[in-house]
């Protein structure tokens, strides 16, 4: 950023990374994405090349795709009566989409993409078999 003497600011790699996602992202996930991808913590945004801040992103998407889909959440009822607090969800489609602009950006970069290793088979019920009581 600039200010209106128009000198850099200073925004770090953990802001800007922060900035991307609308995630709580812990730090030991960004610091794990900075050593991955050989970067010092508190590197200031504008030193980087534009690949290496692209890269950190598509690392960060990975990981937001990879996070439990409800975090931080503390529901109460009784009765009728209910009550919320706190926490975040993210739906199968936030996280494929997550993991689609990942992709986008390890291919944009010849990067191997990444691709889940979980499978989904829909086996079904067969209703109309009977079996005896």
């Amino acid at each position: 950023m600039k200010d209106s003497q128009n000198t850099n600011t200073g925004t770090t790699i953990e802001e800007y990374l922060r900035g991307c996602v609308g995630f709580e992202v812990t730090d030991s996930a960004i610091s794990t994405i900075l050593i991955d991808r050989g970067i010092a913590p508190g590197t200031d945004v504008s030193t980087l090349e534009k690949r290496q801040k692209d890269l950190c992103r598509a690392d960060l998407y990975m990981w937001c795709a990879s996070t439990p889909s409800v975090t931080g959440s503390v529901e109460d009822a009784n009765g009728v009566w209910k009550h919320k607090e706190g926490g975040t969800q993210s739906s199968a489609y936030d996280k494929r989409n997550l993991r689609q602009m990942a992709n986008d950006i390890y291919a944009l970069y010849g990067e191997n993409v990444r691709k889940s290793s979980v499978r989904i088979v829909n086996l079904g019920m067969n209703m109309n078999k009977r079996y005896p009581l």
